[in-house]
Formats: C-alpha cells, sequence, structure tokens
C-alpha cells in the first residue's frame, strides 16, 4: 500500500469547521434555499447544516407528522445547478462529496506508479480535479450529480496515471479521448474494459440511468446500499437498473 497522508484531509475538515457556520455560510444558504426548493425543504441554518445531512441523511421513513425531507441525491442536484449564487455552495459540495472521492482513490490505488511522490499528494491533485469539474458543471443539471461527479473524477485521474505510466515504459502518451464523464482513456485493466463497454453502450442506445448505476456498482465499487444513500432511490430500484443493463451489454 502506498504511502498515504490524511493531511489533505484533515486541512480541508479544519477549513471547512471555520467557514461552514460563518454569516457568509448562512448568506450561502439563504441565497440557495430561495431558488432551489429541495434545499429549502432542509430547514437548514447555513451550508453546515446542509453538508452534515448530506453526509449522514436519516434513515428509514419519517414520521407522518414530519415535513417529508429531499433525497441527499436531489440536494446535492440542487447545489450544482445553482451554485453560482455564492462561492461557498461548490466548497460545500466538495465537502459533501468528500468520502466518496475518497473511494475513487482508493480504486486507483492512491496514484501508486504514478507520478505522485505519495498517496497525499494524489489525492491533493485528485481533490484539485473534483474542485474544477464541480465548477465547470455550474449551472448543469445532472439527475446522477454525485455519480456523474465520481466518474468523471475517477476517468481524468486515470489518464494522468496512464500517460505517466506510458512515459516511464517508453511507450507513446495514452491519447486524450475527451472529458466527458464515466469515459476513460485506453488501458488494460478489466475495469477500463468494462468502462469502455458501458460507454459505447450508451452509444449504442442503452439508457443513460441504467448504465449510470452498473458503472457506480461495479467500475467505481459502491455497494447497492452505498448507492441508494447516494441517489436517494431503492435497492430494488438500482438493482433492476443495474440488471437491465448488464443484460443489454450481454445481449
Amino acid at each position: 500500500m502506498p504511502n498515504v497522508s490524511l493531511r489533505p484531509i484533515d486541512q480541508l475538515a479544519r477549513h471547512w469547521a471555520a467557514d461552514c457556520r460563518s454569516a457568509a455560510s448562512a448568506d450561502a444558504l439563504e441565497r440557495l434555499a430561495g431558488i432551489e426548493p429541495d434545499v429549502a425543504a432542509l430547514g437548514a441554518h447555513d451550508l453546515g447544516d446542509v453538508v452534515a445531512f448530506l453526509r449522514d441523511p436519516p434513515a428509514g421513513p419519517a414520521p407522518r407528522s414530519a415535513i417529508p425531507m429531499p433525497a441527499a441525491s436531489a440536494v446535492i442536484r440542487a447545489m450544482l445547478r445553482s451554485q453560482g449564487v455564492h462561492p461557498l455552495v461548490p466548497r460545500a459540495i466538495l465537502q459533501a462529496v468528500l468520502p466518496g472521492l475518497v473511494g475513487v482513490a482508493r480504486r486507483l490505488g492512491w496514484g501508486a506508479g504514478g507520478e505522485w511522490t505519495d498517496g497525499g499528494a494524489f489525492f491533493v491533485d485528485l481533490l484539485t480535479t473534483a474542485w474544477e469539474t464541480i465548477v465547470e458543471w455550474s449551472g448543469d443539471d445532472r439527475p446522477y450529480a454525485v455519480l456523474d461527479l465520481l466518474s468523471a473524477v475517477r476517468c481524468r485521474m486515470r489518464r494522468q496515471l496512464l500517460r505517466h505510466r506510458a512515459v516511464v515504459d517508453h511507450q507513446a502518451p495514452v491519447p486524450d479521448p475527451g472529458t466527458a464523464a464515466g469515459t476513460c482513456g485506453a488501458g488494460s485493466s478489466d475495469l477500463d474494459e468494462l468502462a469502455r463497454a458501458i460507454d459505447a453502450a450508451v452509444d449504442g442506445g442503452l439508457d443513460t440511468a441504467d448504465a449510470s448505476v452498473l458503472y457506480a456498482h461495479r467500475v467505481l465499487g459502491y455497494t447497492l446500499t452505498e448507492l441508494s444513500a447516494l441517489t436517494g432511490r431503492s435497492r430494488r430500484y438500482l438493482s433492476e437498473r443495474r440488471d437491465r443493463a448488464t443484460q443489454a451489454l450481454i445481449a
């Protein structure tokens, strides 16, 4: 296992702790809630409350007397779409998806075999890539916002890793096929082959929601329980979509 420094995560946590309960955070939440009903429905006081909800959404059905709460996936979707209202909103998105980004880093071996001096340096690059992607997608309406984001980050970091390995092996650099979510560069692993097969199936007419679930489950490594928490969908619903996509691939 490569040397993994947790300092980038700790630094993010400290910076967020200093900002999340500030007046600016409350102002950002007020502006966001003013145009996004799913955010307003949380009844939060600031972005710190929003991120706390996203990191640990309530489990199980709410009491009949309770006001219905939006799914965490709907809140992230709204935040991504309307992040332009305040610069703290994209920072809140980054903090909310941090556990997922750690999962992506783990899936990529913390950059082992790449240009980074250790796993901490790799994770700093991964965080930068995630931030750039979040800001780049401002205004986009993505039903599977979290899955799209994690997929895009994995693909971009995977391409960077492959380019370095190609240089080390005195081979031609891997061509960059673009930056679309879910589209990874050339590679030799089974996961890369599967990712390309899913992408080709989407081009051939596979439902994008089915493809997103299969990609998240098989390529990103999320369990159906984790995906249920990320998307707000039931495990049965996700299982059906995954199975439908799998059948389309082997047909």
